[in-house]
């Protein structure tokens, strides 16, 4: 009767401790099954590509892990995406070995075709093997834009019939200013408030690299507000 009691006891334990690992939800030979995958976001912010070009990421997650390394494949949703194929290199899907998370990594360049002002985008689909799910969401969309300086700078004012009562100025990271009305001959400045009618004012002028900060003054303390 003791040896049985014993037996009993082993068999037992055996069984709990099989409960504990199934309790880890490890796939130690990934096979494709119990696996739910899905990017974390569905896009990203507008990336800003400079003339070296730009390396970025999306994050995957998975609902288990596995003791090697994992990697799906990614295809271009070409209906969706309206850079140029020359713009970007799609890299692997790859989620470490006893991890939930991974990344997709996308190489940016292409920078002198790139078009100045104009937000492109690619949008990548996960080739999803048979036996997983999707979870999160099944694309991802990199939103792109050329790094552009524009020195060559265009100011335009449409004022109400209170335009002599405005002043402006553009002060450089120092606060020193660099650029001001009084610059110009068309500022709409006179002896008496009220005496230059209600009109568009157009200034042109060139600014180094910086950074800057456009004030802009009313004198009578209303802003651009003419009683209507």
């Amino acid at each position: 009767m003791k040896t049985i009691k014993i037996l009993t006891l082993i068999m037992l334990t055996c069984f709990l401790t099989a409960c504990n690992q199934d309790d880890a939800i490890v796939d130690n030979v990934f096979d494709g099954s119990l696996v739910g995958l899905g990017f974390t976001s569905d896009a990203s912010g507008t990336l800003v590509v400079p003339p070296e070009g730009l390396n970025t990421t999306a994050e995957v997650s998975t609902t288990s892990a596995a003791t090697v390394d994992r990697t799906f494949d990614v295809t271009v949703n070409n209906d969706l995406s309206t850079g140029d194929s020359a713009d970007y290199t799609v890299g692997t899907l790859t989620i470490p070995a006893n991890s939930f998370f991974g990344t997709l990594n996308l190489a940016l360049g292409n920078f002198d075709n790139l078009p100045d002002l104009i937000v492109q985008q690619v949008t990548v689909d996960i080739a999803v093997p048979e036996g997983v799910v999707i979870i999160g969401s099944e694309s991802f969309t990199f939103n792109y834009l050329k790094f552009v300086i524009c020195n060559d700078l265009v100011l335009t004012l449409d004022e109400d019939n209170f335009a002599d009562e405005r002043n402006w100025n553009i002060t450089d990271s120092s606060g020193a200013i660099v650029v001001q009305c009084s610059d110009f001959a068309n500022c709409p400045t006179s002896p008496n408030s009220g005496s230059v009618p209600a009109g568009q004012f157009v200034f042109n002028f060139n600014l180094p690299d910086g950074c800057y900060t456009f004030n802009i003054l009313d004198s009578f303390g209303d802003g651009q507000f003419d009683g209507n």
